[in-house]
């Protein structure tokens, strides 16, 4: 019976997952949406890691429309942002003069600091509803605490990235992937290391 009670845990667990992705996909269509997206499917994996299921539609949605406002505007700004330093990094490559050489590597040192601040804000947000204030102190406290998993977490993101960059067909592979089931499932593998990283901080204000 035990060994029967796992596998249909594990089969509902891929099923909540398959409905998440497709949730997220749904909801992240008007594109400017994403960020409130990402916010409200952390929101959901951070705790179904701490075995807190609720409603899957409901509190998707709800965390949705909560994070709708900040989420949004945060993400269409890291998007900005983040094009400006790729620009930046793209031009001092192909120049050759010292004023390009030291832009870029600003730039370049710029465009880390941003995803790493990508990384922990958005399920912040979705733990804790922090301001920006907020995640800026709390993210330090939680790399400084757990630096391994830390490097976990970036070491999972790394080869997403590289894939992202690396070719037109490697990037359409990830967005089909993406699309399919890979965005909730890699949220919730995600959320495992988050949720150890932040056990320690607050669970509100």
């Amino acid at each position: 019976m035990n060994h029967e009670s796992k596998i249909i845990d594990m089969f509902s667990r891929i099923f909540e997952l398959l409905l998440l992705n497709l949730l997220f996909v749904l909801t992240s269509l008007p594109l400017i949406t994403i960020g409130a997206s990402l916010a409200a499917l952390f929101s959901v994996t951070l705790k179904l890691v701490k075995n807190e299921e609720s409603y899957i539609i409901r509190e998707y949605f709800h965390a949705f429309r909560r994070n709708l406002k900040p989420a949004s505007i945060t993400f269409l700004l890291f998007a900005v942002i983040s094009t400006l330093f790729s620009f930046n990094i793209i031009l001092a490559l192909q120049s050759t003069g010292l004023l390009y050489l030291i832009t870029g590597v600003l730039s370049l040192i710029f465009l880390i600091l941003l995803g790493v601040y990508a990384l922990y804000y958005f399920p912040l947000l979705a733990r804790f509803h922090c301001t920006h204030a907020e995640a800026l102190r709390y993210i330090p406290r939680t790399i400084a605490g757990k630096p391994g998993l830390f490097l976990m977490l970036i070491a999972m993101n790394l080869p997403v990235l590289f894939l992202c960059l690396f070719s037109v067909q490697t990037l359409l592979f990830v967005l089909i992937f993406t699309l399919l089931a890979g965005a909730a499932g890699f949220t919730y593998v995600e959320s495992i290391v988050l949720n150890a990283m932040t056990d320690s901080l607050p669970d509100g204000h």
